[in-house]
């Protein structure tokens, strides 16, 4: 008879802190292998023999391959102490740190048992207070609205197709201008693409990270939008590029003047005792020339932009972080960068950009979320291209959830798309009922929805930079249901009823359901409706009939 497999990955991941006082635990079997699963624990390790006790754990969740359980156990004291005991039809197993066995020595536990030996306050991944109830919407400053009129640089009218080089004349005052058109949506985050001063109109390779670009309304226009926003009880997340700068940034100019005797030389990864701008020489972003990659892991490189992060959070009040290819920032740089914002605000939120598997960044001391493309993949696989079916999908996000603490799933930040992919209503050929499905998903998934400006009014294109396109605001062209409906997704966020972690995804054949402790979502992706149900009514979410109005 094979042994029914068993995950558990210990702490920080599969046992972590929800607050100073409480453990939540969890372990993954092998998908209908196991009956009932216990907890064998104490809260002080040292009274292993006289006070461990067994309690069920429940199971929260599942996929095609694996059974989710978790529990929560507290205490004053927490110097946690722990075996699974895993009971099949026929058969009783033991699952500690020598894996798993049909026997267990517990009064010799101390050599074998899992432990959590203390909860230090610093180490808890605290949820920002305004997680629950937060609804960002990431403007691409350039292409968004134009508040400071005509300007002599622009080469591209407003309503043409973007191309790398375009220049619409977008700015921050134009998006204070629209700031009623934002609150009517429903939104209180703003998510800003980079706003400081660069040589490009997406504004990634930063040439001064002290200043706003001119192009823009400088620091003057930042501070306005800021306050104005705030003023509505809103929030401002700016977007921080630390991988890498442009050529132009005085660190890497000093280089290129000073071969290896610049005191900025290590600032890099430069090859030889020259920077030779036509070989690049240099590692870069990608393969983008002007785009030097800054050494993330020198003393001195973490220090300035700890400086920067803490610059912007304490003189200008933003709210937050998304910082540009997390992945390749490296340790040292996110627990310095994460210090020095949190010394300022708490509060600040800090998202990172990673495609893939985040675990490893959200354990509380680097990141708080990532941006979920994960839960992008998986929506398209769903809603595009048709490969998964209602039961796959939601084994899929199941196993999403499944991958990392509550804390951390309550603070991604969930899209359908962003300036780095093709428009969802794209991909769709246009299907707006399954693009009001995805939006559906996107508020009710754990987490903090976020709206690609424009998609909310059925705005098209593909890749980079066709998903760039300037914001029509001539309302005529906006699709007024598509804006409706997701108008009452953003009151049903921002009321709190979709607020924690806790969820329920099932398949019922073709229905996907979708429940939280506050509402529910049917899904049929065949043919294509889906209703919400809140406190026990359905209210269709179809067409153009929008009845989520007993909130």
């Amino acid at each position: 008879m094979n042994t029914p497999v068993v995950i558990h990955r210990g702490r920080g991941i599969d046992c972590f802190a929800l607050d100073q006082r409480t453990f939540r635990v969890r372990i993954s079997t092998e998908r209908g292998a196991y009956q009932r699963v216990e907890l064998c624990y104490t809260l002080n390790k040292y009274t292993w023999n006289e006070a461990r006790q067994t309690v069920a754990i429940r199971q929260w969740a599942s996929d095609d391959l694996w059974d989710y359980y978790q529990t929560d156990v507290s205490g004053k004291d927490t110097r946690l102490a722990y075996v699974f005991i895993l009971h099949t039809r026929r058969e009783t197993f033991y699952f500690s740190e020598e894996g798993l066995s049909r026997h267990y020595a517990f009064p010799q536990g101390y050599c074998h048992f899992f432990q959590n030996p203390f909860i230090h306050a610093c180490d808890v991944h605290k949820v920002v207070s305004w997680a629950d109830t937060a609804v960002a919407y990431q403007i691409f400053p350039e292409r968004f609205a134009n508040g400071l009129g005509k300007k002599a640089y622009v080469n591209s009218a407003w309503d043409s197709d973007p191309t790398p080089h375009a220049l619409f004349g977008g700015d921050l005052p134009g998006i204070e201008k629209h700031l009623d058109y934002l609150s009517d949506l429903g939104v209180n985050c703003l998510y800003l693409t980079p706003v400081f001063p660069s040589p490009s109109n997406h504004k990634y390779d930063v040439a001064d990270y002290e200043t706003v670009d001119t192009a823009f309304g400088g620091e003057a226009a930042l501070r306005s939008l800021i306050d104005a926003v705030h003023k509505r009880n809103m929030r401002v997340l700016l977007d921080g590029v630390f991988n890498h700068c442009s050529t132009l940034f005085k660190p890497f100019q000093d280089a290129i003047r000073h071969g290896k005797g610049s005191a900025y030389w290590d600032w890099f990864f430069i090859e030889g005792d020259r920077v030779d701008l036509k070989e690049a020489n240099y590692f870069t972003f990608g393969r983008v020339s002007s785009m030097p990659k800054l050494n993330t892991g020198h003393p001195e490189v973490i220090k300035y932009f700890c400086g920067i992060g803490a610059y912007w959070v304490r003189e200008y009040h933003i709210d937050g972080w998304r910082l540009d290819v997390t992945d390749e920032l490296s340790a040292d740089f996110l627990r310095a960068f994460r210090k020095a914002v949190k010394a300022e605000n708490p509060d600040a939120l800090i998202v990172g950009e990673i495609w893939q598997n985040p675990a490893s960044w959200l354990r509380g001391d680097q990141a708080d979320g990532v941006m979920n493309y994960a839960l992008t993949k998986a929506l398209t696989d769903y809603l595009v291209h048709r490969t998964q079916d209602a039961q796959g999908t939601a084994c899929r996000l199941n196993r999403l959830l499944a991958r990392t603490a509550p804390q951390a799933s309550r603070m991604m930040l969930n899209l359908i798309g962003s300036h780095d992919t093709h428009r969802f209503l794209t991909l769709l050929k246009g299907d707006k009922p399954r693009l009001k499905l995805a939006f559906c998903l996107l508020f009710f998934y754990v987490g903090i929805p976020c709206i690609y400006y424009g998609d909310e009014i059925g705005m098209e294109g593909g890749y980079d930079p066709g998903c760039r396109k300037g914001f029509p605001w001539e309302e005529r062209l906006w699709d007024a249901s598509l804006r409706e409906l997701v108008k009452r997704l953003c009151i049903l966020k921002t009321s709190g009823r979709l607020a924690g972690d806790e969820m329920a995804i099932e398949a019922f054949g073709d229905i996907l359901s979708v429940k939280r402790s506050g509402a529910g979502l049917m899904i049929n992706a065949a043919d294509q409706p889906a209703a919400a149900v809140i406190n026990g009514c359905t209210h269709t979410l179809e067409a153009c009939e929008y009845r989520i109005d007993r909130l």
